[in-house]
């Protein structure tokens, strides 16, 4: 099996020619045969219809009979040609050459006039327009031109004839040129194939040569683009393309890593603490034991609740995570989230309001859309105003829902907007220092400041469900976030 791409379009490519060279070679040969043979006949014809108008004037002139006209054919001299007259019995009446006399062409076309296949042709035919036959011989046959003539009232044939060694000679001479070039083109295109086809490939062979040393420390380099516009400037822009989204992957997966690594080190570094120190002591009071406790049994929630959501969003990333779908009110939903967040306001004296002005049958992934509005929810209330309000409200947009989470927090500063989506991001330096209330769910004492997936989250479970998850508005007055879902279509 030949695995070569070069050596294989070369061989296409000798292939197509040896296919065209031979057609070539036949039409050739065939053209050339055909109009040898038609202009032999058309020699013929000629010359037979200028000896019947000579027999007959030189007839004429002489007021003589058939001896006169066996004396003027004798006079006829052909180099490549026999000339003669025979009866419709096929005997000869006359011929060009004198008995005893040897010409080259007369020893093999007229001796066999007598006697020979020729006049037994002529006594079975009635020849009455002019006629063309081939008699065989030990040399290649002979073409001979049949034209009727009536002298002294009766019928009589003039035969022109001619050897086809001649002829025969120069169509083997043109078999063996076209025998001889043939393979020699042939070798020729294979040569010029493979050629062809390694200038071709080269291009091909270079982004090759040049993508094997791209390696992950080197993701920033491209392969050079000649000329966009054809074939191979578009598969060099295509892997380009390809290797910036790599390098991105790359870039993301290194950051994801980076900040996974430092969100997990604090937990586990607090529980090694508390440990430590729990252990350091000898003999402690049992509140400072059930303080230590309680510190890790929060970073432990903390810790496993971040190694749930990376598994979410890892699973999400590679098509893993699939939905279960199912079929309820998005009314009743956002109603029962809201309840869930206002037990977690009432510690930062916080009130939360939600409202729907319809009902909202939808289908999806029940558990996944509580967490987006739950995380939205706790995201309000971690960065509003202690003493303030967040409002949750369902309204029904044009062949979607829409759901609103507002905040009378201190807004988002503009440098941070951009950012609230990323993975691992959080404004609370720029918020609220870092102080925020325990997530929705969760219990007292859980670290205050989350690892900054839950809006990443929020956003992938808007997508997945064909919706979408934006930032509306941030101001001093507060930040509102939208949430749409498609409806349900009507039956």
């Amino acid at each position: 099996m030949i695995e070569s791409v070069r050596v294989r379009l070369a061989l296409w490519h000798t292939a197509v020619v040896a296919v065209l060279l031979l057609a070539l070679a036949i039409a050739a040969y065939t053209f050339i045969e055909q109009m040898t043979a038609r202009r032999l006949d058309q020699y013929l014809q000629e010359t037979a219809a200028a000896c019947r108008i000579e027999l007959v004037a030189q007839r004429y002139e002489t007021r003589t009979d058939l001896e006169a006209t066996v004396e003027a054919l004798t006079e006829f001299e052909f180099r490549d040609l026999n000339i003669g007259v025979l009866d419709t019995s096929g005997q000869v009446v006359a011929i060009n050459t004198a008995p005893g006399e040897s010409q080259t062409t007369g020893d093999e076309v007229l001796q066999p006039f007598d006697a020979g296949p020729l006049g037994h042709v002529i006594a079975r035919m009635n020849i009455t327009k002019p006629e063309f036959v081939t008699i065989p011989d030990r040399r290649g046959g002979v073409r001979v031109s049949l034209l009727p003539v009536e002298i002294e009232f009766r019928p009589y044939v003039i035969v022109v004839a001619r050897p086809l060694f001649p002829q025969q000679k120069m169509l083997d001479n043109v078999r063996l040129v076209l025998l001889l070039v043939l393979p020699l083109a042939l070798v020729l295109a294979a040569l010029g194939g493979y050629l062809l086809s390694r200038r071709s490939l080269s291009p091909v062979i270079a982004m090759s040569e040049h993508a094997s040393r791209i390696g992950s420390s080197t993701l920033h380099e491209r392969l050079p683009v000649g000329n966009a516009r054809d074939e191979y400037g578009q598969l060099a822009t295509v892997i380009n393309g390809l290797l910036s989204r790599l390098e991105s992957a790359f870039e993301q997966q290194r950051r994801f890593m980076a900040d996974a690594s430092h969100e997990l080190r604090t937990p586990i570094a607090i529980l090694r603490g508390e440990a430590d120190i729990a252990l350091a002591v000898a003999e402690r009071p049992e509140e400072a034991y059930r303080e230590a406790l309680a510190v890790v049994r929060a970073e432990s929630r903390r810790l496993s609740r971040i190694v749930h959501d990376l598994f979410l969003l890892a699973r999400a990333d590679t098509g893993q995570q699939l939905l279960q779908l199912s079929d309820f009110y998005l009314d009743e939903l956002v109603a029962d989230c809201a309840r869930t967040a206002r037990s977690l306001a009432s510690r930062r004296c916080m009130t939360v309001t939600s409202s729907a002005s319809c009902e909202a049958p939808v289908r999806g992934d029940e558990d996944l859309i509580r967490r987006l509005i739950l995380n939205l929810l706790d995201n309000a209330l971690k960065y509003g105003s202690e003493g303030g309000t967040v409002d949750i409200t369902l309204a029904r947009d044009t062949g979607a829902y829409r759901v609103t989470v507002c905040d009378s927090g201190p807004g988002i500063p503009p440098e941070v907007a951009s950012h609230v989506f990323e993975r691992f991001y959080r404004g609370d330096r720029a918020r609220a220092g870092g102080r925020a209330p325990a997530s929705p769910g969760h219990d007292d004492g859980e670290h205050a400041v989350g690892a900054g997936l839950g809006l990443a989250i929020a956003r992938w479970v808007a997508e997945a469900h064909g919706g979408t998850l934006e930032l509306a508005r941030s101001t001093s007055a507060g930040s509102e976030f939208v949430f749409t879902l498609p409806d349900l279509p009507e039956s």
